[in-house]
């Protein structure tokens, strides 16, 4: 027999599968907005609060919301219409929906967004980039130029754009942070790469990389971080079949927030 859960149960589960306690110590993950003795039948799974994922949610008449990214980030001296964020929150709430998100925690756990990251990108025999906070990956794909790589990147990702900086290495270690990664740029020299791959690369550190003699691609925040999706509903899923739990989930559909035109 199928059983109904609270949304406390399914925060259990979540945080089973990403321990709120590997998260970095700036960062803000648990559940985010509703009451933990609401019912679940619906889960909407997404990387971001937006106007998009919101308006999705509520025609799914879903129970709860999971993001990647924050909900709240820093602390909201009050919550009214005066901005976007806030004004999600309030659409939120009214619809009874609640809030979860698991963010540098599902970043480095094991199956968490670098995995999926590396799995989707075909690179083997990997390692954990960063042993002092379980961030990043690296390891082996077959050797090639950087232009082909980033081309394999490119559809892998289902990226609209790539931004490539050439140390004027062909590719054979590489490294990967999904999201923003550009900090492990020295672990990734520590280790002997030729290529990071991350998002959200700025013009200096591109700089610092290029010259050091490690090529990086900037693949985009979302495309690095969207393969963990599926594979969380997947598991989930399963999970909730072994259970016996009775809930539907589904994954937003989000648009680039940075386009190439």
């Amino acid at each position: 027999m199928n059983k109904q859960i609270t949304v406390a149960e399914l925060v259990e589960l979540l945080e089973e599968i990403a321990p709120p306690q590997l998260a970095e110590e700036w960062d803000n993950v648990g559940l985010m907005l509703g009451r933990r003795s609401k019912a679940v039948h619906k889960i909407m799974l997404a990387l971001d609060m937006t106007a998009e994922t919101v308006a999705q949610a509520v025609a799914f008449k879903a129970d709860v919301l999971i993001t990647h990214h924050p909900a709240i980030f820093k602390r909201l001296p009050h919550i009214t219409d005066a901005n976007w964020q806030q004004e999600l929150l309030l659409q939120l709430a009214e619809h009874g929906i609640a809030v979860y998100s698991a963010h540098t925690n599902l970043d480095c756990v094991s199956n968490g967004v670098n995995d999926c990251l590396v799995k989707r990108l075909g690179i083997t025999d990997e390692d954990i980039l960063d042993n002092s906070n379980g961030l990043g990956r690296i390891g082996f794909v077959s050797e090639s130029s950087l232009t082909a790589f980033a081309e394999h990147v490119k559809k892998a990702l289902h990226a609209d754009y790539l931004v490539v900086g050439d140390a004027g290495r062909s590719v054979r270690k590489v490294a990967v942070c999904g999201g923003a990664g550009s900090d492990l740029i020295e672990e990734a020299l520590r280790h002997q790469a030729d290529t990071l791959l991350t998002g959200d690369v700025k013009y200096h550190d591109a700089q610092r990389a290029v010259f050091s003699g490690l090529n990086i691609i900037d693949a985009g925040h979302q495309c690095t971080e969207w393969p963990v999706l599926e594979d969380l509903a997947d598991r989930l899923s399963l999970r909730f079949t072994e259970k016996n739990w009775n809930i539907i989930l589904k994954v937003a559909k989000e648009s680039l927030l940075l386009r190439h035109v």
